[in-house]
């Protein structure tokens, strides 16, 4: 097998273990903005463009039908949707922003596969539901971490994020690399899943770091293996289904699979 690129996403890919940053941001915008949601509501979209999280969130029956019994959020109109989404999304943006420093840590193994990437020449991208001011926060946290990345593509920089393949182009065009064949796409969401498969790269999804089980590492390490298992299994589902060839761990595992495929 021929690679020469792999892209990878950022929270529960190569950094923040359980993608805990955006959920925590998410569930304290919404709450602060009157409505609460829940976890599993809060990971559903997640990997998305982030206005567009907050636009799948409020399209939710559910969700509409909790603010109208609350009284004040018209959420069943759609002029008042965007509003209220506005507001949401503000400050999602606001505490995002204070926790991403604090949730810069590479993974374990992050770090040894983007060595063992370049000992081989293959070029690292990154493509991500983060705004170019947000990871403007974050990269220089990742970097002094030991993180870096050959280039980035962020959701504000193209016509329309995950799943839509145009960032994944946009990132391919910049390093150089066709077709799309000869990249593979690492990621913890199903919408990573989808642009990377729309994209026409090969796809690989990662669990137990990931969106999909969504706990820190001390909180998996405490729990029964059956219990693990378990969670990786639904995790693992929900990637394939979107388009994951196979399902790792997490990106410590992917050199081996690269090895495995002749690379």
């Amino acid at each position: 097998m021929t690679i020469e690129l792999v892209v990878f996403d950022w929270a529960g890919t190569l950094i923040d273990f359980g993608c805990r940053a955006p959920l925590i941001a998410f569930l304290e915008a919404f709450e602060s903005c009157g409505l609460r949601i829940d976890e599993a509501t809060a990971r559903r979209p997640m990997g998305a463009h982030k206005r567009d999280h907050v636009r799948a969130i409020l399209d939710e029956p559910v969700i509409v039908e909790r603010a109208r019994q609350l009284g004040g959020m018209p959420l069943d109109d759609a002029h008042a949707r965007e509003a209220f989404g506005d507001r949401v999304y503000l400050a999602f943006e606001c505490r995002l922003l204070e926790l991403l420093p604090r949730y810069a840590t590479p993974i374990p193994g992050a770090l040894e596969t983007l060595q063992w990437l370049r000992a081989r020449e293959i070029a690292v991208g990154s493509t991500t539901g983060y705004t170019r001011p947000m990871m403007a926060c974050l990269l220089p946290h990742a970097a002094a971490a030991g993180l870096a990345i050959d280039a980035v593509v962020c959701s504000d920089e193209v016509p329309q994020g995950r799943p839509a393949p145009w960032a994944c182009f946009r990132l391919a065009e910049r390093c150089g690399v066709f077709p799309l064949s000869r990249a593979v796409k690492v990621g913890d969401t199903p919408a990573d899943m989808a642009e990377g498969r729309n994209a026409g790269m090969r796809c690989v999804g990662v669990d137990e770091s990931g969106n999909e089980v969504g706990l820190d590492r001390a909180t998996l390490l405490a729990l029964p293996m059956a219990e693990r298992q378990a969670l990786r299994r639904r995790a693992g589902d929900r990637l394939a289904a979107s388009g994951a060839e196979l399902v790792l761990r997490s990106v410590a595992e992917l050199p081996a699979w690269l090895e495995a495929q002749g690379v």
